[in-house]
């Protein structure tokens, strides 16, 4: 089984715990892979032929199947299995977290306050956007925004912890495997860049960012998140890999960096978390933050247009029972007119499969990549992650 690769600020699992998490994991696969396929069958031979039966044709809408799935017994049963098998793994990190919190917290701020090679900027009075604050995103306790105590790393050790087993290592021992897409794909479809200066919108734990750097280690590399316990760690993990990064406590719908400062601007899945206007607004910001020539690149799970409605609804399980509520909304945008109304020209976006995180992290022989999950995210599974990119005009 691959195994996460120690830093400094990552909680390590006595050999109990470490059981505890390995048996999630593997309980997770085979509920998401054996068990909840099943839904299929339950379709076909019960939901499908009482939608034609009352309508007098097919589903319409993945709003229509769900209406129906949503009372049929095998989707209760799998959806409960699912989600439940979820909040375990998240509980079993955070017992590992909460024994070692008070050394992870001193880890950190000894770091912080010693030399450093990036640094950290945080907001004393910062408001956190309520599409964030009021919600515990894929079920994490207390979601990015918590701060439980002085100085806290909660979120950011269980985000980089958590995560690790929720994608099944698909993003890699460093989990930088988003930010290694994203600098493959940078590299094939703009050879020519080479960015001097980078932003990375939504960088939680700092996995993906490390990975940008990874790629770019010339380049001067800045990441806002808004929940200071991600920041503290996400920075302090950085500097324990010995990687230069600058995190700052920011809303990417208004950020405060000057105009045309950056050659590369990435976001890494996290569209699906923010409201549609936020969504506009961060299209703006990313469009006034790039220097002319500059690329913004974004990074989310496939949109839903020209997608039949039972695989919509088969995606959609997020939505409803993931803690993710604007899951569906996101997937349903047309990010060409995001755009093109933040200012980009329409004919310099492009949306379509990019590398995979396993091939860019060169681990397709060391996990499933091509795992069988059926209901909701795929988790990074899949031989290419989908992408989003826009130039400004020069």
């Amino acid at each position: 089984m691959l195994r996460q690769e120690p830093h400094a600020v990552l909680p390590q699992s006595s050999v109990n715990e470490q059981a505890r998490q390995d048996f999630l994991n593997q309980l997770g696969k085979h509920v998401l892979n054996e068990i909840t396929p099943g839904n299929t069958a339950a379709y076909q031979r019960r939901v499908l032929p009482k939608i034609k039966a009352e309508k007098g044709r097919d589903p319409e809408s993945r709003h229509e199947i769900r209406k129906e799935m949503v009372r049929d017994p095998y989707y209760q049963m799998t959806s409960s299995f699912q989600r439940t098998v979820q909040e375990m793994m998240w509980n079993s990190v955070d017992d590992t977290i909460q024994r070692q919190l008070p050394d992870l917290i001193a880890t950190a701020k000894t770091i912080r306050d010693g030399d450093t090679l990036g640094s950290l900027h945080l907001e004393p009075d910062f408001e956190i956007p309520s599409y964030v604050a009021d919600n515990d995103h894929h079920c994490m306790p207390g979601g990015y925004s918590g701060d439980l105590v002085d100085d806290d790393i909660t979120a950011g050790a269980l985000y980089d912890k958590g995560a690790f087993i929720y994608t099944q290592g698909l993003f890699g021992p460093r989990m930088d495997g988003i930010g290694k897409a994203a600098a493959l794909m940078i590299a094939t479809s703009f050879p020519d860049l080479r960015p001097n200066k980078i932003l990375e919108i939504g960088c939680t734990a700092g996995g993906s960012t490390t990975g940008l750097k990874s790629a770019f280690p010339d380049a001067e590399l800045h990441a806002i998140d808004v929940g200071p316990a991600v920041l503290r760690y996400a920075h302090a993990r950085a500097e324990s890999m010995g990687v230069a990064i600058h995190f700052h406590q920011m809303n990417g719908e208004a950020m405060t960096f000057e105009d045309e400062g950056f050659d590369l601007v990435n976001c890494p899945a996290s569209f699906h978390e923010m409201s549609r206007s936020a969504v506009y607004n961060v299209f703006k910001e990313a469009h006034r933050v790039l220097k002319p020539g500059g690329v913004f690149l974004l990074s989310e799970l496939p949109p839903y247009e020209g997608v039949d409605p039972w695989t919509q609804f088969v995606r959609d399980w997020d939505t409803y029972n993931n803690n993710e509520p604007f899951w569906g909304a996101v997937h349903e945008m047309d990010f060409a007119d995001v755009a093109e109304a933040a200012g980009f020209n329409r004919n310099d976006y492009w949306q379509g499969n990019g590398p995979g995180i396993a091939e860019a992290n060169q681990l397709t022989g060391a996990v499933e990549v091509q795992n069988k999950k059926f209901m909701g995210s795929t988790r990074g599974g899949g031989q290419a992650w989908y992408a989003h990119m826009t130039k400004r005009e020069s």
